[in-house]
């Protein structure tokens, strides 16, 4: 093999080397998959971002969300144990549906906590309803504590 031939070889073995590590690097990973899927629900990424990783690793969660009438909710609480992805999905989803079924498809922060972990949500038309928290199991202590 001819030293161009040879470095045009290594030049392409490196180059194939390189695209396939910045294709793996570019790979979603779970967390950043399931912060995107709800962002638009949990009031932005940063909400979002702190659910995932708050939940699965057992970590608090603090959540700060706007609403339209510059009113600004707060809320938090700290699960009692790490959670693995596909539960801490199972858990927002349910969360989202339980406050969809009663109209809130733009929650607060305090109703998002309440849909995790259990309490009371004000609705839209000013009617108070008592959700079951998402994140305890039926049967056994929370899994969350405010």
């Amino acid at each position: 093999m001819t030293p161009s031939r040879a470095f045009a070889a290594s030049l392409a073995a490196s180059l194939a080397l390189a695209g396939s590590a910045m294709a793996s690097s570019s790979t979603p990973t779970d967390a950043t998959r399931l912060s995107s899927q709800y962002t638009e629900w949990a009031g932005g990424r940063s909400n979002a971002e702190a659910l995932v990783a708050g939940l699965r690793n057992g970590a608090p969660v603090a959540l700060v969300t706007n609403g339209a009438d510059r009113s600004v909710s707060i809320a938090g609480f700290t699960p009692t144990a790490s959670m693995s992805y596909g539960n801490v999905n199972a858990a927002l989803s349910h969360a989202q549906r339980t406050l969809a079924r009663i109209g809130i498809t733009k929650p607060t922060a305090e109703q998002i906590q309440a849909a995790l972990i259990g309490g009371e949500v004000t609705t839209s038309s000013g009617a108070t309803k008592l959700v079951k928290g998402s994140v305890a199991p039926r049967g056994t202590p929370p899994v969350a504590s405010r």
